[in-house]
């Protein structure tokens, strides 16, 4: 990715956009969003970052250990290491044998309308989510330049296999508006050099591995597709 510079009102950037903590009264780092666990190594140049205070930054970490070995495993149909499809996945189970455990518990085996066995796994959605937030709230400060504040309004993760044709087209629709999003901020660079952005609107973070756009619709509407197999929408009231 190509590194950008935010231009935009710097007095939205003077405290945790999780915990509300004012950065001079506790110990700041950046945080990559999209969690780096979920992206495959090499990275990407310049992946995006914000600052955030660092106990926030710690208690995130095992939720995304969690996340990514949960993908990791559904998209393996196996919590097992050495089947997995997902390097990252791969390395945290082989080194946590409990949350391997805890992953193989989560599976379920069901039969399908022809009576043949198929294997879901049940995710600790508590976690999932807060994941999920997490870099949502990140891309709407990397992009936008301005808090998500509050609870969301709307939380939704759904794997995109399960999509209706009509649901997947209306998720995979990103409108933008006409209105310009505030001056300096990267997603208004973005709109007009087209930095990173494909033509259908969706930001690539990794190519089949993380895509994804923020919209201001009266909301801030985050979505991202992980691993083109899971879908995600948060969305924020202005408050």
């Amino acid at each position: 990715m190509k590194q950008m510079r935010d231009y935009a009102d710097e007095r939205h950037k003077g405290w945790c956009i999780h915990c509300k903590a004012v950065f001079g009264s506790v110990e700041s780092n950046l945080d990559h969003v999209p969690s780096k666990t979920i992206l495959d190594r090499p990275f990407p140049n310049d992946l995006p970052t914000v600052r955030i205070c660092k106990s926030c930054n710690t208690s995130f970490s095992n939720d995304e250990e969690y996340f990514t070995a949960f993908l990791g495993s559904v998209l393996a149909g196996s919590a097992d290491p050495d089947q997995q499809v997902v390097a990252r996945s791969e390395k945290i189970l082989d080194s946590n044998y409990r949350l391997q455990d805890e992953i193989e518990s989560q599976l379920q085996i069901v039969k399908d309308a022809d009576g043949n066995d198929q294997i879901t796994f049940v995710p600790d959605m508590v976690r999932i989510q807060n994941v999920v937030v997490k870099n949502a709230r990140g891309h709407v400060l990397f992009e936008h330049g301005q808090p998500a504040e509050g609870e969301p309004a709307r939380v939704a993760i759904q794997p995109i296999p399960t999509l209706s044709p009509d649901m997947l087209a209306d998720f995979e629709t990103i409108d933008y508006g006409a209105g310009w999003p505030e001056v300096g901020s990267r997603l208004m660079q973005r709109l007009v050099s087209g930095e990173d952005m494909r033509p259908d609107g969706w930001v690539v973070v990794q190519p089949n591995v993380y895509r994804f756009a923020v919209m201001d619709q009266g909301q801030f509407i985050v979505r991202t597709v992980i691993r083109e197999y899971l879908a995600t929408e948060v969305a924020w009231d202005h408050i």
